[in-house]
């Protein structure tokens, strides 16, 4: 048996194109279509995108990102082959937790919390996991030594207190710090804040337990979202219970957030109207990146990326280190000249605002827009110096144009969350129909039912899918009797020519 054979036989049984091995110039299925006799021929316009189906092709502005984090973020995009979004998301987001995670930001208003939140949607098998387990090595290397070091005194409080006295007094017991909680659930945050780390980071590459979890659900939702909005802005909680000791206050803990989760989620979260109405998306830096799969063929990691990578896990441990062991807090200024470019970049927003302008819509977002390119700019500034106190020009600006990607994605996506799921199913209609087939040629319904795309392969679903790629002007339905691959077809339809 041939290396190829499965593959051969795979695509016979399933469908689809050829394996790219086992021919790379296999020309696409062309079927000639022949109409029963005084049907007129088909007039073809350009076919028009399906709305907000997929992914924006809107490339992630690395040229803002500054250099160490520029080198990071490609040597971790080469060794998982992922876009540079998902890339950047996670490295932005691991500075935030190891250096931001007691540093305030001077804004337009009041000072704020340097610490930023991020969602990323990505498709299943995009290396998301991937690109967050490199970011995170530093983090989680100190979260297991910490938990090390904490059963060495664990033990050694044990021999204390069998060493005591009677009426001796007894130590404390010690208490792990916990800042990174992994399946994030309200109580879980509050029990991690509880150990004293003085700042918290929620992690997840599995947000659908999040968005689709008991947090989320109807009676938990205004709550929730109430509560990260609060841990953004900076707040204090109090939440007494008859169970704990104390008044239940809870002090300000500046808080990362980086969540992770699948293009079906984006209408239950960014077609939520009340989500978006409180503000706990406009607190969140979006993006959707384009899928890179298909186009990464293996190759071996480089040394290069390797050792950029290495020295950015021990640059943040050492800095989680010492956020950890120094409880101080720190500002950063914007110089003049940042303070400038902010302002204008406010009232560039402002201007959108307006009635029937740009971001009159994502007015929720936009308006929190200055204050994520402050912070932004609060992370890139650390990261190339964690003993600075200032934020320059250039790092505003760089930061300004990060924003302004956000800004992109965060319109997109509230779009895409009024997408009917039909939609979607149409959109991957499509892309089979345009692989497989030339533009131009006829097929009937039976080639979709037992080759096409899985979600199509329904009788409900492709009639669903269909007529929005004929009102999109993709397809164009054939009259009944229309002569496809040597049979009468009582369905039939036409791939369009210039698709």
């Amino acid at each position: 048996m041939s290396k190829f054979s499965i593959f051969q036989s795979f695509h016979r049984a399933f469908g689809g194109a050829p394996h790219p091995h086992e021919t790379d110039d296999a020309p696409k299925a062309s079927t000639r279509v022949k109409m029963p006799k005084g049907e007129s021929k088909l007039q073809w316009h350009q076919p028009s995108p399906l709305p907000h189906a997929e992914a924006p092709a809107m490339d992630y502005p690395l040229n803002c990102l500054s250099p160490g984090l520029l080198k990071v973020v490609q040597a971790i995009s080469n060794k998982t082959q992922a876009p540079e979004a998902i890339a950047a998301q996670s490295v932005l987001a691991v500075v935030s937790l190891t250096m931001a995670g007691r540093a305030k930001v001077q804004t337009l208003g009041s000072p704020s919390n340097a610490a930023c939140y991020f969602v990323l949607v990505a498709l299943s098998g995009e290396r998301k996991s991937a690109t967050d387990k490199w970011a995170m090595g530093g983090v989680n290397r100190t979260v297991l030594e910490l938990r090390e070091e904490h059963a060495m005194r664990l033990k050694e409080h044990k021999e204390q207190l069998a060493a005591l006295e009677r009426g001796e007094p007894k130590p404390q017991e010690p208490v792990c710090p916990n800042f990174v909680v992994t399946e994030p659930t309200i109580e879980g945050a509050f029990k991690a804040i509880s150990s004293g780390a003085g700042f918290l980071g929620w992690f997840t590459d599995e947000a659908a337990t999040f968005f689709g979890g008991h947090s989320m659900s109807q009676d938990k939702l205004a709550l929730t979202c109430g509560i990260i909005s609060k841990l953004w802005d900076g707040a204090f909680f109090i939440r007494p219970r008859v169970t704990q000791e104390g008044d239940g206050y809870v002090p300000p803990t500046s808080t990362t957030l980086n969540l992770m989760f699948q293009p079906n989620l984006i209408r239950q979260s960014f077609g939520n109207e009340f989500m978006l109405g409180q503000g706990i998306l406009a607190r969140m830096l979006p993006a959707w990146p384009e899928s890179n799969m298909g186009n990464r063929r293996y190759r071996r990691p480089d040394a290069s990326d390797d050792a950029i990578v290495e020295g950015f896990q021990d640059i943040t441990a050492e800095a989680l280190r010492n956020t950890l062991d120094n409880p101080s807090d720190k500002t950063l200024e914007l110089s003049e000249d940042a303070f400038s470019a902010c302002v204008a970049f406010h009232d560039d927003i402002e201007v959108e605002l307006g009635r029937g302008k740009w971001a009159a819509d994502i007015s929720s977002f936009a308006a929190k827009a200055p204050e994520h390119a402050c912070r932004i700019a609060a992370l890139m500034t650390l990261y190339e110096d964690q003993e600075a106190t200032e934020i320059c020009k250039e790092a505003m600006e760089n930061a300004i144009g990060i924003v302004k990607y956000h800004l992109g994605q965060f319109k997109y996506l509230c779009v895409a969350g009024t997408n009917e799921e039909t939609v979607t199913h149409a959109q991957k209609l499509l892309d089979w129909l345009k692989s497989n087939l030339v533009p131009g040629s006829g097929f009937a319904t039976d080639l979709i039912l037992q080759k096409g795309p899985v979600r199509t392969r329904n009788q409900k679903s492709m009639d669903q899918a269909l007529p929005i790629l004929i009102e999109h002007g993709w397809v164009a339905k054939l009259p009944e009797g229309t002569v496809v691959d040597g049979k009468k077809r009582r369905r039939a339809y036409m791939l369009n020519p210039k698709a």
